[in-house]
């Protein structure tokens, strides 16, 4: 499926939506620790603040939650409940517990008297279980208009089989569904038998002014990262999740590296519990030096411009922001043909789509990348700029803009 993006006539200039029409939105999410979709919501609501919207955001969790601080910083409120997540056991609950159902069922009172007593015009829920939330909370409490988010394929439906009947419910007590890719609102429609007309897309943003001369940078992100002239450097920003495809990418370089000795990979991103397993298995394929796991950076653009090739080799992906990242860094990338990554890459030059779960493909792509290196300058600047007309923070907010203004 192509990539389309959203045309002109169909947004709203944010010059041309009235002020006076601006009211409260209340965003309410599971965690605001670092993530694509919690980090997407930041850029959303504080556009939104800034826009003259009365914003307000509620965390399930208060567990990590590094992304509160610029939330702050922008004079938006943040409230919290009172959940407390568990490290994975690794064995799918086919229900809740009773612990479990007393937190939602706190959370959902807490918003219900929020929304009540606040009269936001929008509420708009992130992710499968406060879509729920957002959904029974706004429709007891007569909320204007309810928007639920579908931000990625529906296989949490195959691990956690109860969360099927939530996403359903949260489809049929919204007043819009938006995903944020076409793949997405395909899946979402498949899985859930819910007609795809009445899906609104809208596509993820990036703050491009972080990318604006990071060519500046290369020589200095090399020398911190002890890079010689003729290494190559790939780059995977991810946090260590099984799904995102760290151990299928080292298979791959392992394959890669027996053609080109001097590729070097950097796994950027927090561990979230596979960390050693990796290095583990780094080293007993023999490539323990080539493989370096750099934590979270604070600097990603910085990062970025010291690499010569970017990789998503996730298994499954909405719409992924890390992928964007790298393009508008300007980079080749090899990327996994799931969700909305074949739409980022449509048209730009430089991009090898591959197989998931399938690290032969995988080092495939990485060789035929690696061959075409260092690339023209006119592809790099084609693929930033594409990235800058498709998704910037002002397209994505006028959209939102638009639906919630229609709504009301």
């Amino acid at each position: 499926m192509n990539y389309a993006p959203t045309k002109a006539s169909a947004i709203v200039p944010s010059t041309a939506i009235t002020k006076k029409r601006r009211q409260g939105v209340l965003f309410v999410i599971g965690q605001l620790n670092l993530g694509g979709t919690e980090s997407q919501l930041v850029l959303l609501a504080r556009e939104l603040a800034r826009r003259g919207w009365r914003v307000e955001v509620f965390s399930l969790t208060r567990a990590g939650d590094v992304l509160a601080e610029p939330l702050s910083r922008a004079g938006i409120p943040v409230f919290y409940g009172r959940h407390q997540p568990k490290a994975s056991t690794g064995v799918a609950k086919t229900s809740p517990g009773l612990r479990e159902l007393i937190v939602l069922l706190t959370a959902a009172m807490w918003l219900f008297t929020r929304v009540a007593s606040t009269r936001p015009s929008v509420v708009h829920g992130f992710l499968p279980l406060t879509n729920f939330l957002s959904a029974i909370a706004g429709r007891i409490a007569l909320a204007p208009f309810i928007v639920t988010s579908r931000r990625g394929l529906g296989n949490h439906q195959e691990r956690w089989p109860w969360l099927k009947w939530m996403d359903r419910f949260a489809n049929r007590f919204s007043h819009v569904v938006v995903a944020n890719s076409h793949a997405v609102a395909a899946d979402t429609a498949a899985r859930d038998n819910y007609d795809v007309n009445r899906i609104k897309v809208i596509a993820n943003a990036l703050d491009l002014s972080r990318f604006d001369n990071i060519g500046d940078l290369r020589d200095e992100t090399r020398r911190r990262l002890g890079l010689g002239a003729d290494e190559v450097a790939i780059v995977i920003v991810a946090n260590l999740l099984p799904y995102k495809g760290h151990g299928d990418l080292i298979e791959a370089i392992a394959l890669a590296s027996k053609v080109r000795p001097n590729i070097k990979l950097f796994m950027a991103g927090q561990d979230r519990g596979i960390g050693s397993a990796l290095a583990q298995k780094a080293d007993r394929l023999g490539i323990g030096a080539k493989v370096e796991a750099i934590g979270v950076q604070s600097d990603i653009p910085a990062l970025l411009a010291g690499m010569d090739i970017g990789v998503i080799a996730s298994h499954e992906e909405g719409f992924c922001n890390a992928l964007m990242e790298k393009l508008a860094a300007g980079l080749p990338v090899v990327v996994t043909d799931v969700g909305g990554n074949p739409e980022a890459v449509s048209g730009l030059p430089g991009c090898v789509l591959v197989q998931p779960r399938t690290p032969a493909d995988l080092a495939r792509g990485l060789l035929a990348v690696v061959d075409g290196l260092p690339g023209r300058k006119t592809e790099r600047e084609l693929r930033q700029r594409t990235m800058r007309q498709r998704y910037s923070i002002e397209a994505m907010v006028d959209a939102y803009e638009t639906l919630y203004l229609s709504g009301n």
